[in-house]
C-alpha cells in the first residue's frame, strides 16, 4: 500500500505541475508554434503505449531503474502528460484573462502570475486530474508487474495477483485485498466528484 501511495502521489504531481505549466502558454499563445506544439503533445493520445512497452523497458534497464519506484514515476508521468494538458488547456480558454492583466500590472513576474494567480482559478480541472490519474495508477496492474518483476518491491493490485497461484488460490485474501485496494481510491473519488464535474465542463465549454 505505501508503495502505491507513494507512486501514485509522485506521478500525479509530477503531471500536474508539467501539465498546468505547459498548457498555460499553449492557452495565451496565439502564434503558430503554439499550435503546432498543442497537436505534437496530442499524438501521445492518438498512439497506444502498448506499442512503446519494449523500448521503454528497454530505456529504463539501461538508466537501471528497474526494480525500484523511480521507473513506475518516470512511466506514468510521461504517458499521462498529454490528456492532463489537453484538459488544462480546454478550461484556461475561458478563464478571463483581466486577472492575469492585473497582476502583471502591479509587478508579478510571469511565473508569479501563473502560481499565484492563475493556478488557484484552476482548482475545478485539477481535480477532474488528480483523481482520474490517481485511479488509473492506482488499479494499474501491467506496469507495475513489467518493471518490478523480480525485486521485493510490489504496488496494490502486483500483491493481491500473488494471492492467485498455479494450484491454489487464496479467495479470501484475493477479496480481502480488493476491498481494502478499493477503499483509498474510492473517498477520494467522492470527495472530488463535484470537481470533476466541473472540470469536465469547464473542459468542453472551452
Amino acid at each position: 500500500i505505501v508503495n502505491s501511495v507513494v507512486v501514485t502521489a509522485l506521478s500525479v504531481l509530477i503531471i500536474v505541475v508539467v501539465a498546468a505549466m505547459a498548457a498555460y502558454p499553449l492557452a495565451r499563445a496565439t502564434a503558430r508554434w503554439s499550435r503546432w506544439t498543442f497537436a505534437l503533445i496530442m499524438l501521445g493520445l492518438l498512439l497506444p503505449f502498448q506499442l512503446a512497452l519494449l523500448p521503454l523497458y528497454q530505456t529504463i534497464r539501461d538508466l537501471e531503474l528497474l526494480g525500484t519506484l523511480w521507473s513506475l514515476v518516470l512511466f506514468y508521468s510521461g504517458l499521462q502528460v498529454p490528456f492532463a494538458t489537453f484538459l488544462y488547456l480546454g478550461f484556461l480558454r475561458v478563464v478571463p484573462r483581466e486577472y492575469e492583466e492585473a497582476a502583471l500590472i502591479d509587478g508579478g513576474s510571469p511565473l508569479q502570475v501563473f502560481w499565484r494567480v492563475v493556478f488557484p482559478l484552476l482548482r475545478p480541472v485539477t481535480g477532474t486530474v488528480v483523481i482520474l490519474n490517481a485511479i488509473f495508477i492506482w488499479n494499474d496492474f501491467l506496469t507495475p508487474f513489467l518493471y518490478l518483476s523480480g525485486s521485493d518491491q510490489q504496488t496494490v493490485p502486483v500483491a493481491i495477483f500473488g494471492f492467485i497461484g498455479q494450484y491454489v488460490s487464496q479467495w479470501n485474501l484475493v477479496f480481502a485485498g480488493l476491498v481494502i485496494a478499493m477503499l483509498p481510491i474510492l473517498i477520494a473519488y467522492f470527495l472530488m466528484q463535484r470537481h470533476i464535474i466541473k472540470g469536465f465542463a469547464g473542459g468542453l465549454k472551452g
